[in-house]
């Protein structure tokens, strides 16, 4: 696992998985600005009515994660974003997603081979001029395990009309059935609790194979809080196409008890179903406190929305970590000390009173800082399971010959990867 990591952050140049939105106008299928696929873009929305297209290739069917965050300096705040398809027709869209203020998260399952755009937008909270960034992941599809099948709990159980919700621990599978249709119909919420940082998996799964007859189609998908009555955090969730039992969601979740929601299209059929419900590690990070000579190492964290000041940048396969550098002077020559595991260094004794070595690092890529003495670090994440739960450790040093090492360090960055 490290012997892979550290070739990959050996091999690939310092910001080569950056990719800057292009000359405006770039809305528009022939103006899109071309991103591969695990790489992350930058822009800025010049204006509430600006937006910015995205280009993504998709070479086999996939499913698709799209993620934006804040950009350096001043933060648009809050994004939209819509995939398009190859004709430039909306497909699907995601505003405000779970666990990162304003900011959007767009999951789509199970993707045809082809060409899509992405389309950033402004939302209602937006400031004008504000920077953003969007990663783009597309995994290959992946069936999940079955899980334990534990039944539908007595109705009513339905939390936003006083009943309660079945309760299970993850993974399970929830065996209900949906008596009734539409917004007014029947609901069935299914109740879980975390107890760490997880990724959640939510699948409607093998509904055309259940054994009781009639089968529900069209099922739409919710995911809400514990509150009473509950709010809805995240949906609706449609599948890809009428009579596809292929509705599904991915979230990342802080620790507490959640509820996913599940009910019928308009004029469907009510009948039974399956909802697999799958919770693994997420990735986290941690800015830990400390560093020499006012350098800083941090991650994008926004500034508005539920929960602010939120750390919304996670190490994910097939995606872009960045660790991002402040106060390092003018071009300063900044270095990205990385390593798989902390430690405690006191370089004191080595001319540099007060300050720390806080990674057991396996390479230092070197960046000069901008004319603001600020720098972005990226570490591009291979699509590989063995990662999973890798420790990634960054602390940024700069060399200011400002004592006798020549060296003052920034407060280090603690990451677990994650899917």
């Amino acid at each position: 696992m490290r012997s892979a990591l550290l070739l990959l952050l050996v091999a690939v140049p310092a910001g080569a998985q950056q990719v800057a939105e292009g000359a405006e106008p770039n809305e528009s299928t022939a103006t899109a600005t071309i991103l591969a696929t695990g790489r992350e873009a930058f822009g800025t929305l010049a204006s509430l009515a600006d937006g910015d297209w995205y280009r993504i290739v998709l070479a086999a069917p996939s499913d698709l994660r799209l993620e934006t965050g804040p950009g350096i300096g001043s933060q648009v705040g809050d994004t939209v974003v819509t995939l398009l398809d190859a004709t430039g027709a909306a497909l699907r869209s995601n505003d405000h997603g779970v666990g990162c203020g304003y900011y959007s998260r767009l999951y789509v399952s199970g993707l045809a081979a082809g060409t899509y755009y992405a389309a950033i937008e402004a939302g209602t909270f937006a400031v004008a001029g504000g920077s953003y960034t969007l990663d783009v992941r597309a995994a290959a599809p992946t069936t999940l395990a079955t899980p334990g099948i534990v039944g539908e709990g007595p109705e009513n159980n339905d939390p936003r009309l006083g009943g309660t919700a079945t309760v299970v621990s993850l993974p399970a599978r929830g065996n209900g059935s949906i008596t009734t249709t539409g917004p007014a119909g029947d609901w069935d919420f299914w109740r879980f609790l975390l107890v760490t940082e997880s990724f959640v998996q939510v699948r409607v799964a093998a509904t055309a194979t259940h054994p009781t007859t009639p089968r529900m189609d069209d099922p739409i998908l919710y995911l809400y809080d514990s509150s009473s009555p509950p709010n809805v955090l995240a949906g609706p969730f449609y599948a890809s196409n009428f009579g596809v039992w292929d509705t599904a969601f991915d979230v990342r979740l802080v620790p507490g008890a959640y509820q996913v929601a599940i009910r019928g299209w308009t004029g469907s059929i009510a009948g039974s179903y399956y909802l697999d419900l799958h919770r693994s590690n997420a990735a986290r990070v941690t800015v830990h406190a400390g560093g020499c000579g006012g350098r800083v190492a941090s991650v994008a964290t926004t500034d508005s929305g539920p929960g602010a000041p939120l750390v919304v940048e996670r190490p994910v396969l097939g995606s872009t970590y960045a660790v991002r550098g402040s106060n390092l002077g003018a071009g300063g020559f900044a270095f990205h000390v990385i390593g798989f595991a902390a430690t405690f260094v006191d370089l004191t004794p080595f001319g540099a009173p007060g300050c720390t070595l806080e990674v057991n690092y396996v390479d230092t890529p070197l960046q000069l800082a901008d004319g603001a003495g600020r720098t972005t670090f990226v570490v591009p994440i291979p699509e590989s399971l063995a990662l999973l739960g890798a420790s990634l450790e960054s602390q940024i040093a700069v060399f200011d010959l400002l004592n006798a090492l020549g060296l003052s360090f920034s407060n280090r960055v603690g990451a677990v990867i994650g899917p």
